[in-house]
């Protein structure tokens, strides 16, 4: 593997030129790194500095170039391989794959980026849609799913570094308490899950003010006087 500094036509900063040999078909390939190094104020010595600094973290991480998975693909294998590895939860993968398919997958998925071409900027660019629509916290969970991605991505040598670790820091709001709703509300909520998977759910709830956690892993054998006339609503 070696590096070279160079100069591109009407581009402000240096270029690196890396040239590897693919380990997969020993064909001789090169890959372009660009440098926030100006060319005005004579930078080459700092390019030439920057340039040994590449080689040497390229090197050290045999990163594979050679890999052109798309990241779209990638992070559904990933969690694929979690669920048949059993590293997560049932529960939690579910959460995964929610937000999967309603947020990470629709918006990456028409970029067409591989893997090794995914930048802070992309991971940055995603927040910064997100937080339109959605609460911080919310966003700061879909950039945990993909910095664990990416950290996989770096542990397997298909990129260098965890985009996703080199973006603007989130903060966390603080909880203001809880909202409730009103009888009108209720009634309203009441009438449209009729029929639905989470209408027993959401009677448990409002009836007796139980919290999620409570409504969802209460069983028959553990119900007391508390909750006599529970089977008339259900």
């Amino acid at each position: 593997m070696t590096a070279k500094v160079h100069i591109k036509k009407d581009r402000p900063n240096y270029f690196i030129l890396i040239r590897y040999r693919d380990e997969v078909t020993g064909k001789e390939r090169q890959k372009w790194v660009t440098t926030d190094i100006p060319i005005k104020g004579n930078n080459k010595r700092k390019a030439e500095q920057r340039k040994d600094e590449v080689l040497a973290q390229y090197s050290k991480d045999r990163v594979d170039l050679s890999k052109d998975a798309y990241f779209a693909d990638f992070i559904k294998d990933w969690l694929d391989t979690h669920r048949k590895s059993k590293n997560i939860a049932p529960t939690t993968y579910d959460s995964y794959m929610l937000t999967l398919n309603a947020h990470i997958l629709p918006y990456f998925e028409p970029l067409r980026l591989k893997v090794k071409e995914i930048e802070p900027r992309h991971i940055q660019q995603y927040v910064n849609k997100k937080l339109d629509k959605l609460t911080t916290n919310t966003v700061k969970k879909h950039v945990a799913n993909l910095s664990s991605c990416l950290e996989s991505a770096v542990r397997q040598n298909i990129i260098a570094f965890n985009p996703a670790k080199r973006i603007e820091t989130l903060t966390k709001e603080k909880y203001t308490g809880a909202q409730f709703l009103n009888e009108k509300q209720i009634e309203q909520l009441l009438a449209s899950s009729k029929g639905d998977p989470l209408e027993i759910v959401i009677l448990l709830t409002v009836f007796y003010g139980l919290r999620r956690s409570e409504a969802l892993g209460i069983k028959w054998s553990a119900r007391h006087s508390n909750f006599k006339g529970a089977e008339k609503v259900l």
